[in-house]
C-alpha cells in the first residue's frame, strides 16, 4: 500500500508538472503590444547583409532614400531618424530594426527583396513586436542601363517597404477625444443611461 501511494504521487507529479511548466512558458512569452507616440522620435536602424564600408556600391543610401519616400507617401505621423546598425540610439526612444536579407537577382530573371522588421518600445527595452517578413519580386531586364537598374531595385524595395509601413502604422493609438467624430456630432443622449421600459 505504501509503495502504491508513492507510485501514484510520482505519476500525478509527472502528469501535472509539464502542464504547469507550459503555462509558465506561455505567460513568459506573452509580449505586450507596443504603441507609438507622436511625441517621440522613431529610430529606424537599417541592418543590411551586404553593408560595404561606404563603397560606391553601399546600398544604405538607396535604402534610406526609398524609405524616406515611402514614409512621406504614407504621411507617417511621427518624427523619425534613419541610422545604420551600430549607431547610438537614445535609450528612451522607440526603435524599428529593419533587416534586409536579400536585395538582388533571384536567379529567375527577377529582382527580389526580402526583409523583416521588429519594433522595440525603447532601444534598450526587451519588449519587441515582430512586424513581419516582407518579400517582393519583379521582372528585371538584363540589358538595362545602370540608372534604370538602380531605379528597378529601388522600385522593388519600395513595394516591400509599403507593406512594412502599413504594419507599422497599426502601432499608433486611436484618440477619441474629439466629440465630432467623422464630421457628425454625437447625440447628447449617448452619454446618458438608457431608461428601463
Amino acid at each position: 500500500m505504501l509503495m502504491t501511494m508513492k507510485t501514484m504521487r510520482l505519476i500525478l507529479a509527472l502528469l501535472v508538472l509539464p502542464g504547469l511548466a507550459l503555462a509558465n512558458l506561455k505567460a513568459a512569452k506573452e509580449i505586450p503590444f507596443i504603441y507609438l507616440s507622436q511625441d517621440q522620435v522613431l529610430y529606424i536602424t537599417v541592418i543590411d547583409n551586404v553593408y560595404d564600408e561606404g563603397n560606391v556600391a553601399d546600398r544604405f543610401y538607396d535604402i534610406e532614400e526609398t524609405l524616406i519616400e515611402v514614409l512621406d507617401l504614407a504621411e507617417f505621423p511621427m518624427a523619425y531618424k534613419i541610422v545604420r546598425f551600430g549607431a547610438r540610439v537614445p535609450k528612451d526612444q522607440p526603435e524599428m530594426q529593419l533587416f534586409v536579407h536579400k536585395w538582388g537577382s533571384n536567379g529567375l530573371g527577377e529582382i527580389e527583396v526580402r526583409l523583416n522588421a521588429s519594433l522595440k518600445e525603447t532601444s534598450q527595452g526587451r519588449s519587441r513586436n515582430k512586424l513581419g517578413y516582407f518579400r517582393y519580386a519583379d521582372g528585371g531586364f538584363p540589358m538595362m542601363s545602370q540608372t534604370r537598374t538602380t531605379a528597378k531595385y529601388n522600385e522593388v524595395l519600395r513595394m516591400a517597404l509599403i507593406k512594412l509601413i502599413g504594419e507599422l502604422n497599426d502601432h499608433f493609438e486611436l484618440e477619441f477625444d474629439d466629440s465630432d467624430l467623422g464630421g457628425t456630432s454625437l447625440p447628447s443622449s449617448l452619454g446618458t443611461p438608457v431608461p428601463d421600459q
